[in-house]
C-alpha cells in the first residue's frame, strides 16, 4: 500500500509540475507572434540562444507596398536574466531598415517576459529615446 501511494504521488508530481514552462524554455525554438496594431502582422521567430531570425508570415495585401520588409530579419539577443533581454538587429547578416537602425541607435529594445500561459508568454518591450519611452505589449507562442 505504501509503495502504491508513493508511486501515485510521484506521478501526480510529475504531471503537475513537469509541464510548466519557464522563461528558459523560450530561449531556443520556433515561435509565432501576432501583432494587431497598427497593422495585423503575423511572423515566425526562430531563436537559437543569442541569435534570432524573424520571418513575416502574414501581412494584409494593401500594406505590402508600405515598406514592411518581407525578407528575414536577423537579431542579436543579450540576455540580462532568464526572463529579460535586449534585442538589436544584426547589420552584418542583412541590410538594416530605417526602423531597425533607429532601434539599434536607441540601444535596442528591452523585452521582459511578464506571464507564461500554456505554450505562450506575454511580454512587454520597452525602448527609450529622447522623446520618451515607447512600450509595446504582446504575446509569443512556442510552436
Amino acid at each position: 500500500m505504501r509503495k502504491t501511494l508513493l508511486i501515485i504521488f510521484t506521478l501526480i508530481g510529475i504531471i503537475s509540475f513537469g509541464q510548466e514552462l519557464t522563461c528558459k524554455d523560450f530561449k531556443i525554438g520556433t515561435f509565432n507572434v501576432e501583432v494587431l496594431e497598427p497593422v495585423k502582422i503575423e511572423w515566425r521567430i526562430i531563436r537559437e540562444g543569442n541569435q534570432q531570425t524573424e520571418l513575416i508570415t502574414e501581412i494584409p495585401e494593401e500594406y505590402k507596398d508600405l515598406g514592411y520588409p518581407t525578407d528575414p530579419h536577423y537579431a542579436n539577443i543579450k540576455w540580462l536574466d532568464d526572463c529579460t533581454y535586449i534585442l538589436t538587429y544584426d547589420g552584418f547578416k542583412a541590410e538594416l531598415t530605417e526602423s531597425q537602425k533607429f532601434i539599434n541607435n536607441a540601444g535596442g529594445v528591452m523585452t521582459e517576459l511578464i506571464k507564461i500561459e500554456g505554450k505562450c508568454f506575454y511580454y512587454k518591450s520597452t525602448m527609450i529615446v529622447d522623446e520618451g519611452e515607447y512600450v509595446i505589449e504582446g504575446k509569443l507562442c512556442k510552436k
